[in-house]
Formats: structure tokens, sequence, C-alpha cells
């Protein structure tokens, strides 16, 4: 069996400093966390969600082989919406629309797809320093109690 570990943050995170008074927040956030997952347990809740999700797929498996239904004057809708999207060619648009074209084509580094053959070993670690522009600084806030 795998044991999970909790992961480290220290290398990412911004002003770390552990300040007692966050830890007492996470208590009361565990704490309430415990209580609503006890109040939805209690109310049946996460039994009503599976229901309604596994209705859900039938109603959409009916509007296949039934067809859309609507009722506007009472608000009930069971449709199967076509939604259509035109993607332009960016051959075209250099063709037909040159002196627009810099202007309108957007050029992007996928960087999931680049993260992927990095980890996979075809393209070196040595080669990565030369690939980056610039860098920039996000932030995104982790908040765990431990449950779950």
């Amino acid at each position: 069996m795998v044991t999970k570990t909790n992961p480290d943050y220290s290398e990412s995170a911004f002003n770390l400093t552990n300040k007692a008074e966050l830890a007492e927040m996470l208590n009361q956030r565990r704490y309430m966390e415990a209580r609503i997952l006890g109040a939805k347990t209690a109310a049946g809740l996460p039994v009503m969600e599976q229901e309604l999700a596994d209705l859900d797929i039938k109603v959409r498996q009916a509007i296949d082989t039934l067809g859309s239904y609507q009722d506007v004057e009472n608000g009930k809708y069971a449709v199967k919406q076509r939604r259509q999207s035109i993607i332009y060619s960016p051959d075209k648009v250099r063709e037909y629309l040159g002196k627009y074209a810099p202007a309108i084509i957007d050029e992007h580094v996928n960087e999931k797809v680049l993260t992927s053959l990095i980890k996979g070993g075809q393209v070196s670690d040595e080669i990565v320093p030369q690939l980056v522009e610039d860098t920039r600084e996000t932030f995104a806030y982790i908040i765990r109690t431990g449950v779950n």
C-alpha cells in the first residue's frame, strides 16, 4: 500500500511564517467542514445528489432517443441545443487580411505539451533555459485542513 504524504510548499510559499493564528483558523475550518459533511450525510444529500446525477443521465439519453422538449410557458426544458463555433484558418487570414494578420493571429507556446516533452525526455533539461523569454509571478491560495 502506498502511503500518501502531504506536500511541502516551503520552496514556493510566499512569506511562509507559520503563525499560530492561521493554525487556529484552519482548525476552525476543519471543524466547520466536519459539521457540514455531517449535516449533508444526516440529511441524505449525497444519496440524493447521486440520484439526481443518475436522473440527468437518463434525461440526456431520452432526449437523444425521443428528441428535445420545451414548455416555454412553465419554463420546463429538456433540450439538446446545437451550438456552432466558427474556426478561422490562420493561413486564410494571412492570405486575405495580410496587413492585419499579425494583430489577429496569436502565437503562443503550449506549456502543457512542452512540460510533457521535458518530462518525457524528448527535450533536454540543458536546453530549457534557452527557451525562456520571461518569468511571471502569480499566486494561488492553498487551503486544506487535512480532511479528505
